[in-house]
């Protein structure tokens, strides 16, 4: 049986503390699912769409672990994912954002499934454990879901993607360097327009 590790966030934009979960999830595992969660949302709230959430992941996550590459990331960025064991995967909300109950656990438990083709998994997630509880009924939660803690404070000072945006906006570049990798900081006049126009939206 494969070890698997799981993370899910919106990553509006992926900045630095995530990219501290997959790189502990990928030296513990098999194999690292990274799920792009809030793919089918377009608003004030997830201002980046999924086209650019997924090519800025795919390409951090490279750049992050990968210390040394002798090939264009642009040119061969699924082949590295794949050397590395690891997937990037969008995923739709069931229904509202703000559902926490069993029926959302259901949803993402069996799109896990589905993906890893494995029943038992480690989530791994910086805050919000009280939530990811909840997701899941007692017997998933004992028998197929283990949880693995990487404090947000321990990574960049509790960065948020929240704050990143605020940095973005605010065109805060020294600080904005600091906590995200090179792609997001090169993308950042474009995201800046991104989260404007997200605004407009209703």
């Amino acid at each position: 049986m494969k070890k698997i590790g799981v993370i899910l966030a919106r990553l509006q934009p992926i900045h630095n503390g995530h990219l501290e979960l997959i790189k502990k999830s990928d030296s513990e595992n098999d194999e690292t699912y990274v799920f792009i969660g809030s793919a089918d949302k377009f608003n004030k709230r997830n201002p980046i769409p999924i086209s650019t959430r997924l090519e800025l992941t795919k390409k951090a996550i490279v750049e992050y672990i990968v210390d040394e590459y002798d090939f264009n990331v642009d040119d061969h960025i699924d082949k590295a994912l794949s050397d590395l064991n690891i997937h990037v995967i969008p995923l739709d909300d069931l229904d509202d954002e703000s559902n926490n109950s069993h029926e959302w656990g259901f949803y993402l438990y069996s799109k896990i499934v589905t993906e890893t083709h494995e029943p038992n998994f480690t989530i791994y997630y910086s805050d919000g454990f009280e939530i990811i509880t909840t997701w899941f009924p007692g017997f998933i939660l004992r028998n197929n879901v283990s949880l693995s803690l990487l404090a947000r404070n321990a990574v960049e000072n509790g960065i948020s993607a929240t704050s990143v945006r605020k940095m973005i906006m605010d065109r805060d570049d020294e600080n904005l360097k600091k906590v995200v990798p090179n792609c997001v900081f090169e993308r950042r006049e474009h995201l800046r327009t991104l989260i404007e126009l997200s605004e407009k939206v209703h």
